[in-house]
């Protein structure tokens, strides 16, 4: 039996819009197929699996940002383990402002800056209190992913390694049709939903990156809510 080792970062800050559900979504399709399944916790302060050991898909989601600043500081520690892990194809799903940690830095509104984990040149700079929501649907490789928006924030600067193109709501910024990083195995994106279950063939794509020759397939009910959620935000 295959074993599929799943890390959660700093689910005790990380799981706002029920973003835990990526991890759960993808132990459910995992065994459904026959794999062995086994979900690593990391709170803040411990040391990553990933780090050391194997961790087949690394996920990390939304916070408050007020947790964004602890988080930052505990990455820096493995920022080269994490390009590593960029570097060498292993996959990794940031979602929510988890999509910020890897850019250059974040700007408060007061102009404070806090530096990020620098691996990709684009920033973040927050707006207000008045939260951003929106409803969006994004183009990868000819595949539709839809997902949820819910922002103090948003992206600028240079982007060399587009996630989405997008076909409805907006990009990086309100001025922007491309969103998220996609770099070998990483993505990250501002969506979230949880973006896996509102997603199944991307979830499919994302475990046949660990391996090719996985076969599961979603649910009818899965397949038919992802076909009514499209044509509703598309027509």
């Amino acid at each position: 039996m295959k074993k599929i080792v799943i890390e959660l970062l700093y689910p005790e800050f990380n799981n706002l819009f029920g973003d835990r559900g990526n991890a759960e979504y993808l132990k459910s399709r995992l065994e459904k197929a026959g794999y062995e399944t086994e979900i690593i916790e990391t709170n803040l302060y411990e040391e990553p699996n990933f780090v050391n050991g194997e961790t087949d898909i690394l996920l990390i989601g939304p916070s408050t940002e007020k947790s964004q600043l602890l988080e930052i500081e505990e990455l820096k520690k493995y920022t080269d383990a994490i390009k590593n892990r960029i570097e060498n194809g292993k996959v990794t799903l940031a979602t929510g402002n988890a999509f910020e940690l890897f850019g250059s830095y974040i700007e408060n509104p007061n102009g404070e800056r806090t530096e990020c984990l620098c691996l990709f040149p684009y920033y973040a700079k927050q707006f207000s209190r008045l939260r951003f929501n929106d409803c969006a649907v994004g183009n990868f490789d000819g595949m539709k992913i839809t997902g949820f928006k819910n922002l103090l924030s948003h992206a600028y600067g240079e982007n060399p390694y587009p996630f989405l193109t997008m076909e409805k709501g907006i990009g990086m910024n309100k001025d922007e049709k491309i969103e998220g990083v996609h770099k070998n195995c990483f993505f990250a994106t501002y969506h979230t939903g949880p973006l896996l279950p509102l997603n199944p063939d991307f979830t499919t794509y994302l475990i046949k990156l660990c391996d090719s020759e996985f076969a599961g397939e979603p649910g009818t009910y899965e397949k038919t809510a992802y076909e009514m959620r499209i044509k509703e935000l598309l027509g």
